[in-house]
């Protein structure tokens, strides 16, 4: 190996380490969460910092060092500054920066907790500025067997997952199912089951049951609110209590807990249900003042639920207020959750479709893995065009002949063709392969029409495992040329030869 020297210039970090260390010890709240905290301290500032080096003069891409114009500063020091630059510091207007800096919190990857925890803060106290109140590094989202891929083809595609389920589902998935700065595991099943549980079952049960009842025994005006007993307290308490939880709880970014919080008021309502039993006291006209009472609890705690998850589920609030009736700002906002019993009473529900049906978790496992399987081919398929667009002539690695026997190319001729609907690239074109029938989903619908297609004998890849496009069941893949500008030519053959002929 060449040792490369070159003259460069040195941030003194190491003169740092211990006002680090200190500040981090009397300031247990700086790095977040505490498993962050532990491996800054452990495994970089008590074993001892060395210098950063921060110029370079063997290139020229980089900023200007300002006093020597042989040398450029690159990486992270010019990149960390960004973080005050851009708000004027040491600008004629530095309003900006007296304003917001010091930041209340930085949200970082994990993956550069070190230089937002070590590198940036000794920038900042060799200056003589503030630090962030606190640097929180999140985790990563993962699938089971390991980190997404694009090389692997286990990537998950957040827009199909909005499109299928709804925005305001994934969210709560994701800011539910884990535990905020910790690594979280993302499975079909897991997101169905969520679905199905907090927000079929649960929420979604809880407005329905409550804007029903209220229907059938009050011709849709929600009834007054009577005399109370403990129950009726206990749940009104619960209530009261629960923003306060909620509130703290986000401060310190435990978005999970903030919600099981909020949970367990749904959770709570739901039992309140089976413990008044609504149902039996509309048989007597006696109890019709307790069954008032009841739903108008209900009621209330469900707009109480629309102003609690408005920061995690931004559409779902307005769907239930729209049931519940209500109308304009009041009693929408935190601090209307402060006082039980805004919610007027006489106002008519009107009861909507189930704002989070109930899935059918073999159905939907199946359309997620086809979704997946097709979100898989068309990426591959992508990056392969734009690949073969910005680099025409650049070679693959090469591969042995053993390789290239295990690829069975065929001759097949094409009988019928169609455009796939919804889309611009895709024709669904059925084969003839020596006798037999495939079905093949192509990408060449830009360059080529159903017409130009049917009669012309091409060549596929034949034995590549089957995959679902749009839905449809793809059972090769058909060979064709890219130039640079992304036009495509079908691969084929110059004479007549029989299809199912074996391409060698």
């Amino acid at each position: 190996m060449q040792l490369v020297k070159e003259e460069a210039y040195f941030f003194r970090l190491s003169k740092y380490q211990d006002r680090l260390i200190e500040h981090i010890e009397t300031h247990p709240e700086f790095i977040q969460p505490q498993s962050r905290q532990n491996e800054m301290l452990n495994n970089f500032l008590r074993p001892g910092l060395e210098d950063l080096c921060v110029s370079r003069t063997s290139f020229k891409w980089g900023i200007p060092v300002s006093f020597d114009d042989k040398h450029v500063i690159y990486v992270w020091i010019d990149a960390l500054s960004n973080y005050i630059t851009a708000l004027g510091y040491m600008t004629e207007n530095t309003e900006k920066y007296h304003r917001y800096w010091p930041c209340d919190v930085h949200l970082v990857g994990k993956e550069i907790v070190r230089f937002h925890t070590i590198i940036w803060p000794a920038m900042l106290m060799a200056l003589g500025e503030p630090l962030p109140r606190q640097i929180f590094g999140h985790g990563w989202l993962i699938l089971e067997g390991g980190k997404m891929s694009k090389s692997k083809g286990n990537v998950v595609d957040p827009v199909m997952l909005v499109e299928r389920y709804g925005l305001d589902a994934l969210r709560y998935f994701l800011l539910r199912e884990v535990p905020f700065g910790s690594d979280g595991v993302f499975s079909n099943e897991a997101l169905i089951n969520r679905i199905n549980a907090d927000l079929a079952n649960d929420l979604g049960n809880l407005l329905s049951r409550t804007v029903a009842m209220i229907e059938k025994y009050f011709d849709g005006a929600i009834p007054s609110c009577g005399e109370t007993n403990e129950l009726d307290q206990e749940l009104k308490n619960l209530a009261l209590e629960t923003p306060g939880k909620v509130e703290k709880l986000m401060d310190d970014l435990q978005f999970s807990n903030a919600l099981a919080e909020i949970w367990k008021l749904i959770s709570r309502s739901n039992k309140y249900i089976d413990e008044t039993t609504p149902w039996i006291l509309a048989k007597s006209e006696e109890d019709r003042p307790r069954l008032g009472t009841v739903l108008y609890h209900l009621a209330e705690i469900l707009r109480f639920v629309s102003v609690l998850i408005t920061p995690f589920m931004p559409h779902t609030p307005g769907k239930i207020r729209s049931q519940l009736g209500m109308t304009g700002q009041e009693g929408t906002t935190w601090d209307s959750l402060k006082e039980f019993g805004l919610l007027k009473s006489g106002i008519k529900v009107s009861k909507g479709e189930a704002i989070f049906p109930r899935l059918d978790p073999a159905k939907e496992w199946d359309a997620l893995e086809a979704l997946k399987a097709e979100d898989s081919a068309e990426e591959t398929k992508d990056t392969s065009d734009n690949k073969d667009s910005d680099s025409p002539d650049e070679i693959l690695p090469e591969i042995t002949i053993e390789d290239f026997s295990k690829i069975d190319l065929r001759v097949a001729k094409v009988v019928a063709a169609e455009k796939v609907k919804k889309t611009d690239k895709l024709l669904k074109l059925t084969l003839d392969v020596g006798g037999k029938t495939r079905q093949v989903v192509s990408g060449i619908a830009e360059s080529y029409t159903p017409e130009d297609m049917v009669g012309r004998s091409v060549i596929i890849v034949a034995n590549l495992k089957p995959v679902k496009l749009r839905g449809i069941l793809s059972e090769g893949m058909i060979l064709a040329a890219s130039d640079n500008k992304g036009k495509l030519v079908l691969a084929g053959v110059s004479e007549e030869i029989d299809s199912g002929s074996r391409v060698r």
